[in-house]
């Protein structure tokens, strides 16, 4: 079986044998003679060993000190945290694993040591949970989708907390969050509220939530956030059976419970206003569209009758785009109207 090794060793010893090379002033001392036995060499790091041949595909010293440096950077301040270590074993699976996919795991282990001493045993065992977690879920594919949400969740929250431990909710906090606050939005989807009210109260939820990290995560993922609060079902209902006027200061008032500044407001009471004169565009050009259709058998004749009417009411460049949408099967002005997104 023809292999692809290098060893880590190799390369990690040659940047000790550079260092040490400037460090002397640039001179080595010449190696030993007969009449100077050399002392047995010991690895600093027994495990940092790569197998494989050396190939196109070898890092370089400077190319795995700069990799290093990368983690370390990235991940080194904050490698007590188990998220943290996930984020970086999964970064350095992807790396070694497309270097090269026989040894990636002898390689991480490699790394691990020479690179995290202090935490090797801790990152070594985390990086077997995962490995393990990613095999569960890749064998339980169709299992899990042949299950209901609730069912698979609680499937999936099993197989993490028996790898993981308590760990596993630091892991997946950002998962625990977002779940608590769709249960926090289905929840203000059955209440008789105005939708006002409901803002105000999808707001307390974030910030509770969310905590210290409320304001940071409104900043990163306002519309997000927005645009799932306006999807509700009572909140669409809410909202078409509003008048033109009040609906736009309904959306605006949402909008300002979850923070959005007055310029933000101002823009989008503008596209709101511009989306209300599109669908009534588009609602009567539908309307003329289903009666040349009703009148022209399909043909010649019903496609340029089709042309002159979507040119004429949506101008040249937007009229190819309509057009080209129904040549696909897709008609725009026939699905739902969702206000505060279209």
């Amino acid at each position: 079986m023809k292999a692809k090794p290098v060893l880590i060793l190799a390369l990690l010893v040659l940047l000790a044998v550079v260092a040490t090379y400037w460090r002397a002033g640039g001179s080595l001392a010449i190696a030993p003679g007969p009449e100077t036995p050399a002392a047995p060499e010991t690895p600093a790091h027994p495990t940092a060993t790569f197998a494989g041949a050396p190939s196109a595909d070898t890092p370089q010293p400077g190319e795995l000190e700069a990799l290093r440096e990368r983690m370390q950077a990235r991940y080194g301040a904050h490698l007590d945290h188990p998220k943290v270590q996930i984020q970086l074993l999964e970064e350095l699976m992807r790396y070694l694993a497309e270097l090269d996919p026989d040894h990636w795991r002898e390689n991480l282990d490699a790394l691990i040591q020479d690179w995290f001493p202090e935490l090797a045993d801790e990152l070594r065992q985390r990086a077997r949970a995962l490995l393990a977690y990613q095999d569960f879920m890749d064998q339980e594919r169709y299992t899990l989708r042949g299950m209901g949400p609730e069912e698979r969740r609680d499937f999936i929250w099993a197989k993490r907390r028996e790898l993981f431990g308590e760990d596993a909710d630091r892991i997946w906090q950002s998962e625990l969050r977002n779940q608590a606050l769709s249960q926090s939005l289905q929840v203000l989807d059955q209440q008789p509220l105005s939708p006002l009210a409901k803002a105000e109260a999808y707001s307390q939820a974030i910030a509770s939530t969310y905590g210290e990290q409320a304001d940071q995560v409104l900043d990163n993922r306002r519309q997000e956030l927005t645009d799932r609060f306006l999807t509700l079902p009572s909140i669409q209902q809410s909202l078409q059976g509003q008048a033109p006027q009040q609906r736009y200061e309904t959306l605006r008032g949402i909008r300002q419970a979850l923070g959005m500044d007055e310029p933000a407001l101002e823009r989008w009471d503008q596209l709101d206003r511009l989306r209300d004169q599109r669908w009534s565009e588009g609602q009567s050009y539908e309307t003329q569209r289903q009666a040349i259709v009703e009148r022209y058998p399909e043909g010649p004749e019903r496609e340029r009758a089709l042309d002159a009417l979507s040119r004429d009411t949506f101008g040249e460049d937007m009229a190819a785009i309509i057009r080209s949408e129904e040549a696909a099967g897709y008609y725009r002005y026939q699905q739902p109207r969702v206000y505060g997104q279209n």
